[in-house]
């Protein structure tokens, strides 16, 4: 008994001198325990709070994602669009030309008609003329020619005959005359 029964005399006189309490009445655990309480009191909104802005993006999120969905399809179809419209450009500039050339010929068709008609009336017109012309130049070169020729018969007829020849041919004409008249009636 010597130094170890000693020892255990001295720790259980030191056990016994320690004042045991309970754990709850210590203040240690109830500051721990208001600790807790308080952190779990501004955790539970702190994480609701959280948890609320996280849903708003993942909402915002996929709204986004729809929406970039929706522009993807739309931008596909109009490239789909611009595509089967670019495919069909050589086609479209060859009916364009075409048609085009289709309005030029009948254009040209009807200036040409509209051309030939006016040339027709011009040239009808200008032929009339002519003919009035000739008809007019004629007439004048028969008075011209009647003038003439009954001047030059009036000087050869009154240098040449003489006045019984003149008489004569006066009554032989106005028989002819009379005789022109009878036949008639």
């Amino acid at each position: 008994m010597s130094f170890n029964a000693n020892q255990e005399i001295s720790e259980q006189q030191t056990i016994q001198e320690i004042p045991t309490e309970a754990f709850y009445q210590s203040g240690e655990f109830w500051v721990a325990i208001a600790f807790v309480l308080v952190m779990s009191a501004l955790l539970k909104p702190l994480l609701k709070a959280g948890k609320n802005l996280i849903t708003k993006r993942i909402i915002r999120i996929k709204r986004e994602l729809q929406e970039a969905e929706s522009l993807k399809l739309e931008a596909q179809k109009l490239y789909a669009d611009y595509e089967r419209k670019f495919l069909n450009t050589d086609k479209e500039v060859a009916d364009i030309i075409k048609e085009q050339e289709n309005v030029i010929e009948e254009t040209k068709e009807k200036k040409i008609r509209e051309l030939n008609l006016y040339l027709q009336r011009k040239s009808n017109e200008v032929d009339n003329r002519i003919e009035r012309e000739f008809e007019q130049v004629g007439q004048e070169i028969n008075n011209l020619i009647s003038n003439r020729t009954e001047e030059i018969l009036t000087s050869v007829i009154s240098s040449k005959l003489t006045k019984s020849d003149y008489n004569h041919l006066i009554e032989k004409s106005i028989n002819q005359i009379k005789s022109g008249l009878s036949i008639n009636k």
